[in-house]
C-alpha cells in the first residue's frame, strides 16, 4: 500500500510505501487508504521529513518506505 502526501502550500511530493499486509482471500476487498490509520499515517510523514523530505521544495516525488508502524 502506498499513499501520497503533499503539503497544503507545498509543490513537492512524497508516496509513502508501506509493507504489504495481510493477502486477502478469494475476492475480499484491498486495504482502503481511509481504512489506516491517521496516527500511522502522521509518524510516517514524520519519518518521510527525517529522511529528506522537504515539502517545501521543488524536486521530483520523494518515495519513502516506512514499515508497519510508520518508521
Amino acid at each position: 500500500m502506498a499513499i501520497a502526501v503533499r503539503h497544503r502550500k507545498g509543490k513537492r511530493e512524497a508516496v509513502i510505501e508501506f509493507p504489504p499486509g495481510r493477502q486477502p482471500r478469494f475476492g475480499a476487498p484491498q486495504l482502503q487508504p481511509s481504512q489506516i490509520a491517521p496516527g500511522l499515517v502522521a509518524k510516517a510523514i514524520g519519518s518521510a521529513i527525517a529522511a529528506g523530505w522537504e515539502p517545501l521544495s521543488r524536486g521530483k516525488t520523494v518515495a519513502i518506505v516506512v514499515d508497519e508502524t510508520g518508521g
